[in-house]
């Protein structure tokens, strides 16, 4: 591991992926974490193996002045705005770390978005490729909430890990380590001053080519973006699931998709430039994309109130629910199913997805817990699901066969559940008798559940009999297909959508 090389300990390397691809991408990049979890040690560490420009900023302590510098007065004589240079101004950085951003006040705050947005200052450029930042969680004293604009420029969200969570090893490792802030008394009585560690970068012939990586992943990445030019089909569809299980709680903007999407695809490209490298294993792509879209998402990062793991939680089911993308195996119309089912309005539609169709358990759990929750009126669809399960035994979970009877209502039998015909439309009442009267019960189901959809819609006409009278015995038809095994083809026509490229990418 890269970061264990540069005296960086106990990261899982799922974590170093990430930094490594905000250093490949140039997106910005938020470390959250308690005192002392080495959020600045990292980013000096990465910045001294790219032997840039590396500095750290206290955004708590620091003055605009001392980032920008101070007004040449001489070339304002001449009507030129110029700053006067130093060391600590970030003309001609190359790597900054924000430290302590919500230590700031929300004005001082505001001062570095332009800087985390476009690498500018007061409109003019700077040098700067990468920004990072660094919190303290929330519940900290003196902790500000950060602006939402300013979370919004954030690619990925990480959290270094405490020394508790770490293995034993690594433990060992960070008590025997002495970083440049460590011990200076005694590097001076024992004359050793010049391996005292300062902000300055030092090239280290052991440390791993970190240049080398980064061109590596660079032609992955274009790789990757060409093969998979459908992620962003891919994206959508995972958002809008997310919108519809977290009621409208986590709503991804485009931005915040635009990182997702390159977020994905960076980390696929340093996993497979290290792989390369190395020599070594391939982590599976499900898993790495996953992990990469958790980190992405900043909910619950400014408010207490907000309960993260609950919302992570929902993430992680919505991408799981689709996850069969990222298979190389996969079969694809299965995806574009399983977007369909949680998605289509459609309860005939939602019956045949659910009832002969192999979508997996988790999808099928899933989609049968809403529909018993839901407040719909499952009538048709308990019938028929019943009616399947009697012919094909384990289509239908076996703990949901009892609920499953008791919400099909007798009164759907009958014309006394549709509403009265009124005025012009009273006129029409023999023709729509001649709709119910049908010969079984699935048919009188199909026949009043559509009646009741021609009484409830205003008036009745001859047109509108002769749709319904159509309607009915598609209906038919479909169920009747549905129970003995035959579903209609996909009305959504996207069975052969091509939603990912398969290829060795992965």
């Amino acid at each position: 591991m890269i970061l264990k090389s540069l005296g960086v300990y106990g990261w899982p390397e799922r974590d170093e992926n990430l930094l490594l691809a905000s250093l490949l991408t140039g997106d910005p990049l938020l470390l959250i974490g308690k005192h002392g979890s080495a959020k600045t040690h990292a980013a000096l560490k990465l910045g001294q193996a790219l032997e840039e420009k590396f500095l750290a900023y206290d955004a708590s302590k620091c003055m605009f002045e001392d980032v920008l510098g101070y007004p040449n007065v001489e070339k304002l004589k001449q009507g030129v705005i110029e700053y006067v240079p130093s060391p600590v101004t970030i003309w001609d950085k190359r790597f900054v770390l924000i430290d302590e951003l919500n230590r700031a006040a929300p004005e001082l705050q505001s001062k570095w978005l332009e800087i985390i947005r476009s690498r500018r200052i007061m409109g003019f450029s700077t040098e700067v490729k990468w920004v990072w930042a660094a919190m303290n969680p929330m519940d900290y004293a003196g902790a500000n909430t950060l602006d939402e604009a300013l979370v919004g420029r954030f690619s990925f969200f990480v959290y270094p890990p405490d020394v508790l969570q770490m293995g034993q090893e690594d433990r060992i490792k960070v008590a025997l380590y002495r970083n440049g802030d460590d011990a200076p008394g005694l590097n001076y009585w024992l004359g050793d001053e010049a391996h005292h560690e300062t902000g300055l970068c030092e090239s280290n012939k052991h440390q791993p080519n970190i240049h080398e990586l980064f061109t590596l992943a660079a032609q992955h990445y274009r790789r990757l973006e060409n093969n998979l030019s459908t992620l962003g089909e891919f994206l959508a569809k995972f958002t809008e699931l997310l919108v519809r299980e977290s009621d409208g709680q986590v709503a991804l903007d485009g931005r915040r998709l635009g990182f997702i999407h390159r977020n994905i695809l960076a980390v696929r490209a340093i996993e497979l430039a290290k792989a390369e490298m190395s020599h070594a294993g391939l982590r599976d792509f499900a898993a790495s994309a996953r992990a990469v879209v958790i980190s992405s998402i900043p909910t619950g990062l400014n408010d207490e109130s907000v309960n993260r793991e609950e919302m992570m939680h929902k993430v992680e089911l919505c991408f799981d629910l689709l996850s069969e993308y990222f298979r190389e195996d996969a079969e694809l119309s299965r995806v574009n199913r399983i977007f369909e089912l949680f998605t289509t309005t459609d309860l005939l539609r939602k019956a045949e997805l659910l009832l002969a169709h192999d979508l997996g358990e988790m999808a099928h759990s899933k989609a049968w817990s809403n529909l018993m929750a839901s407040g719909m009126d499952l009538t048709m669809l308990a019938y028929a699901a019943l009616q399947v399960e009697a012919r094909r035994p384990g289509t239908v979970p076996q703990e949901l066969l009892a609920s499953l009877s008791s919400r099909i209502r007798d009164d759907r039998l009958s014309a006394g559940c549709i509403p009265k015909l009124e005025n012009d439309s009273v006129e029409h009442v023999e023709a729509v008798e001649q709709l119910l009267d049908q010969d079984s019960d699935l048919a009188k189901l199909a026949a009043v559940q559509r009646v009741r959809m021609l009484a409830a819609n205003g008036r009745v006409t001859p047109e509108r009999l002769r749709e319904t009278k159509t309607a009915i015995t598609d209906d038919i038809e479909a169920f009747e297909n549905l129970i003995g095994g035959h579903p209609h083809n996909n009305k959504g026509g996207n069975e052969h959508e091509n939603l990912a490229a398969h290829s060795a990418t992965r």
